[in-house]
């Protein structure tokens, strides 16, 4: 899987030297994926202060959402993009020359770039550019907004920002740690995001890991399983009815709740639709 092949922005420890820890080195320019709710709960820097993510030093960043309005604007058009863990609004900035640079109503510069018009309310898009805050607000100010035109590329794009999240407040995944000689993560139960195995290199619950499973745990994800494939998941509404002769509502609200916290689980195009991580789905 490619992320986990190491590409500039999987490098966390990579190059110890001073010019990558400045500010705007090569090292602060990598791309991060994220998800929204990282982005919301960013604490503003002071003027023109660096941003981090996890500790991490981030300018560039990158998500996938689905549009929930759009404004258009004589300068820029504002899209408000949701990924089922919050909602931001992407400004792109359109007209001008090709360097960039035009100031918005907000005071900020902006990569210029042709507005898609087929991006409209209802589609998933993937955005890449930098989070900025302007009295008090935040936005993400973009370098580019495109179509997702493969559904799949919603799931990888979640679960690649769950990877990065883990490995940079976690360290490299256990059975990486192990292949290389270290001491594995102690006192880390079975059913934990973090326990080893899986095909994600130690990140087990983010795929296939039942271990630590309720007999209602694993009867939720059959059903998920066993359901015919839609990009929006399955609703818990359905889950809940497949398995009302076996369990109360409330017993399957508590598990999917669990399900999503352990990482077998997440949300998509809202609260009430789920997909599962397992990579065999």
């Amino acid at each position: 899987m490619a992320l986990l092949s190491g590409g500039g922005w999987m490098s966390a420890d990579a190059g110890g030297n001073d010019d990558n820890k400045t500010r705007g080195g090569y090292k602060n320019q990598t791309l991060r994926p994220v998800t929204i709710k990282q982005l919301v709960e960013v604490s503003p820097p002071p003027a023109n202060g660096p941003i981090f993510i996890d500790g991490c030093e981030i300018k560039n960043i990158t998500f996938v959402g689905v549009v929930r309005s759009v404004l258009q604007q004589s300068i820029n058009v504002i899209y408000s993009v949701e990924d089922g863990t919050g909602k931001i609004d992407v400004r792109v900035w359109a007209g001008g020359n090709d360097q960039g640079g035009d100031m918005g109503d907000d005071g900020q510069g902006g990569s210029n770039q042709m507005v898609d018009p087929n991006i409209t309310v209802g589609k998933y898009v993937c955005v890449y550019g930098e989070l900025r805050f302007f009295n008090g607000k935040r936005n993400v100010s973009s370098h580019k907004v495109r179509l997702v035109t493969d559904h799949n590329e919603i799931a990888y794009r979640g679960m690649e920002a769950i990877y990065v999240h883990l490995n940079a407040t976690r360290g490299p995944p256990p059975a990486l740690r192990q292949r290389a000689g270290a001491p594995a993560v102690s006192g880390m139960g079975g059913s934990s995001m973090y326990s080893s195995g899986g095909a994600m290199g130690g990140y087990g619950a983010m795929v296939s890991n039942d271990q630590g499973m309720s007999a209602i745990h694993a009867s939720v994800l059959d059903v998920i399983k066993t359901s015919p494939p839609h990009p929006n998941g399955l609703e818990i509404a359905v889950i809940k009815q497949r398995l009302a002769g076996r369990y109360q509502s409330n017993q399957v609200s508590e598990a999917v709740e669990w399900l999503i916290s352990e990482g077998h689980l997440y949300n998509t195009i809202d609260e009430t639709h789920v997909l599962s991580t397992s990579m065999n789905d």
